[in-house]
Order: structure tokens, then C-alpha cells, then sequence
């Protein structure tokens, strides 16, 4: 499974989840993790219809999208979510 994490440097949101994701994702050797900046990485981020909000992680299984968040999230919910997909691979 795929997650593709999308921010930008100026967003305080994005520094925010970006630390909290460190924290997680050596949990989840499993998931490939993906980081673009909507403003170093244009032109793949605009083919992900990223609204205003950001940051945006975008779950892909088996080359397809299955589920999209948007905004700060905690912990919790996001590793609730993972072990969800855990149990999907």
C-alpha cells in the first residue's frame, strides 16, 4: 500500500502532521511513503486535485485511491486508520 503525504514548508499544519507522521510510520514498514510540496512538486501535485487545504494524504492499494484526508488529524486516528489497512494487505 501506498500513501502519498502532500504539504507545503510555509504550512503550519503540514510541519505539524509532518512530525507526527515521522513519529508513525516506522511502526508501518509495510506502507511506502511518499512526500511531495505542492510548491517543489507541481507537477504532480496538480494531478491529485488537491483542494485549499492541505496537508492531504492520499491511501492508494493496488494502484488505485481508496481513501483521502484532509487537515490535522491525531494520532490515534491515524493509526487506527493503518492498522485498518494492515489488516487489508
Amino acid at each position: 500500500m501506498k500513501i502519498e503525504r502532500i504539504s507545503a514548508v510555509w504550512c503550519p499544519s503540514c510541519l505539524l502532521m509532518r512530525s507526527l507522521w515521522e513519529k508513525i510510520e516506522k511502526d508501518y514498514p509495510e506502507f511506502t511513503f511518499i512526500d511531495y510540496d505542492v510548491d517543489f512538486d507541481e507537477e504532480i501535485v496538480e494531478t491529485r486535485s488537491i483542494g485549499k487545504i492541505l496537508p492531504v494524504c492520499i491511501f492508494y492499494k493496488d494502484g488505485k485511491e481508496i481513501n483521502r484526508i484532509v487537515g490535522e488529524k491525531k494520532e490515534k486516528e491515524l493509526r487506527d486508520l493503518l492498522e485498518e489497512y494492515r489488516r487489508m494487505l
